[in-house]
């Protein structure tokens, strides 16, 4: 529990702070669009490319424990996805950031150290595997949705929809950056460090540039008109994700106790600080969004805390 903490405070420190400080006359009304934009189009890109390009593609001795999680996840979606659409009556778009949020877990600022601490490197090197696919898989084909959810509200036709959306993703930094890395990765090169060191600077700073851009969109948020959706994120993100990953390792792929006790714990983590920038980039359910980042974060210190304790060996 104490190491979880260590890492928990902290943030919520950078966030309490955007909230106290993104306010005139300090900051003006578009200070947290402004380091949401920085975000999405600096910051988070070299974070990804240099995650990726840095990455090696997995071994065939590797792969059960990605079938394992990406099985479970891709079936989280799905269930997240219709009660977004059952419940809420969303659309394509507004429900695509719904499932972001109820499935996408923070694994950097969370998920690296705590893994680390609970099952040493063997246990990280399990959650680097996963690492490798999570934004590809979740921001990479939520990006896809959303673009083909916004296209299709156009109007345009089945050759304008595709077309429409497929130069919006050129146009993504999120899913460009994650391809340039992977195709980098496959060449087998290595970053110059003169380069290497630019994007870690550059990257570093996605972290508290999105706590305190998260806090800031905190300010003014009316707390019962983002209940429910704030709810179906945190009960899917906490409960769900972790239940259908263990229900795979074990049942499905019978992954031995160290990759299941790795998955399952990095199923548990709380939502993710990029949900929140892809929200604020397309302007979708940015309060609910920042309100499941807020709520699971503070939840998780006893529930990720309790799959440790459970699968800790």
């Amino acid at each position: 529990m104490a190491p979880l903490l260590e890492i928990v405070l902290p943030a919520f420190g950078l966030v309490l702070a955007g909230f106290a400080l993104c306010r005139p006359p300090l900051f003006g009304p578009g200070a947290a669009e402004a380091l949401g934009t920085f975000n999405f189009t600096v910051a988070l890109p070299c974070l990804l490319f240099r995650s990726m390009a840095r990455q090696g593609m997995p071994g065939p001795d590797e792969l059960a424990i990605l079938g394992a999680y990406y099985t479970a996840l891709l079936a989280a979606c799905a269930l997240a996805f219709a009660a977004a659409r059952a419940l809420f009556r969303e659309d394509t778009p507004g429900a695509t950031v719904l499932t972001l949020g109820s499935s996408f877990s923070n694994t950097v600022l969370v998920g690296v150290p705590l893994v680390l601490a609970a099952f040493g490197p063997e246990g990280l090197r399990q959650l680097l595997l996963i690492i490798t696919f999570h934004a590809l898989v979740l921001l990479g084909g939520g990006t896809v949705l959303i673009e083909a959810g916004r296209a299709r509200g156009q109007g345009r036709g089945l050759a304008a929809l595709a077309g429409g959306t497929a130069l919006a993703l050129l146009r993504n930094p999120v899913v460009t950056s994650i391809a340039a890395g992977l195709v980098f990765a496959a060449t087998g090169l290595a970053l110059p460090k003169p380069v290497d060191r630019l994007l870690e600077l550059a990257g570093s700073s996605a972290v508290p540039c999105s706590l305190f851009a998260l806090g800031a969109s905190l300010v003014g948020l009316k707390v019962g008109h983002a209940l429910g959706r704030t709810g179906l994120m945190v009960g899917a993100k906490l409960v769900l994700l972790p239940l259908l990953v263990w229900l795979s390792g074990r049942y499905v792929f019978d992954l031995p106790p160290l990759q299941l006790g790795v998955a399952v714990t990095c199923a548990s983590l709380p939502a993710g600080f990029n949900v929140f920038l892809l929200a604020q980039r397309y302007g979708l359910h940015t309060a609910p969004v920042a309100g499941a980042i807020v709520v699971s974060t503070a939840l998780s210190a006893l529930t990720t805390g309790l799959v440790i304790a459970l699968f800790r060996v």
